[in-house]
């Protein structure tokens, strides 16, 4: 017999109460042990337990079959008056998370596909998969998908134009002229609106770009040395 935590590390921190494979589910239900934990607002153990409410979450398919995880969980009293939150409901690490109906090991994947296609592609990429989610479904998980922080701006940066509207309305982006990836993109193509960006960030040594005089104006006004590298 397997034990249910080598399939689903994830649960280790619970009590698993019974798995029931259904034709077309499996169907675990636990528990969440009475550990302590603190409150998200103000970090202090709550006082004592005010009751006990049901979650259900998806979580990633094991063979054909996808997994829905019911889960008890604790709603805790706060253990400090001056808090805002009057009680808060315990989360459990690797298994649930706040406002989510999917484990985050299965969010991960729901948003990368999010990510890379959207709306109504994502959604038909995601049927396949196991997750039977609308196209709007999936703009909404792209929508409070974080973005990522800044890194840090190369010392060597290329710069080129593209047009949003062909023959009319053009933008800017700048890359990483190593790694080609992508540090920021203009609202147009203005020498002004280049310049202003290359004297913020510290660090640019060498800007290449194209044959274009506003980008050769714009690299110059910054006024830094910077050397320029340009294409035939």
């Amino acid at each position: 017999m397997i034990d249910c935590v080598e399939v689903w590390p994830q649960l280790a921190r619970v009590r698993v109460d019974s798995v029931k494979v259904e034709p077309e589910l499996l169907l675990v239900r636990a528990v969440t042990k009475n550990v302590p934990r603190s409150c998200p607002g103000c970090g202090v153990a709550p006082r004592r337990v005010h009751s006990r409410h049901g979650r259900r979450v998806a979580d990633e398919r094991v063979g054909s079959r996808p997994v829905v995880i019911e889960l008890s969980v604790r709603r805790l009293l706060r253990g400090n008056p001056g808090c805002g939150r009057v009680t808060f409901v315990e989360q459990v690490e690797a298994l649930t998370e706040r406002y989510q109906r999917r484990t985050p090991a299965l969010r991960r994947p729901v948003e990368t596909v999010a990510i890379a296609l959207a709306g109504a592609a994502g959604a038909r990429l995601l049927h396949p998969l196991g997750q039977q989610l609308s196209w709007t479904t999936v703009l909404n998980v792209l929508m409070r998908t974080p973005v990522p922080e800044p890194e840090e701006v190369p010392p060597v940066v290329g710069v080129d134009e593209f047009a949003l509207l062909k023959g009319q309305k053009y933008a800017t982006i700048l890359t990483d002229a190593v790694t080609g990836r992508r540090l920021d993109v203009l609202v147009d193509r203005e020498p002004a609106t280049v310049t202003a960006w290359l004297k913020a960030p510290p660090g640019i040594r060498a800007v290449c770009r194209d044959g274009s005089n506003a980008f050769a104006k714009a690299i110059t006004d910054a006024g830094r040395g910077i050397v320029q590298v340009a294409d035939r």
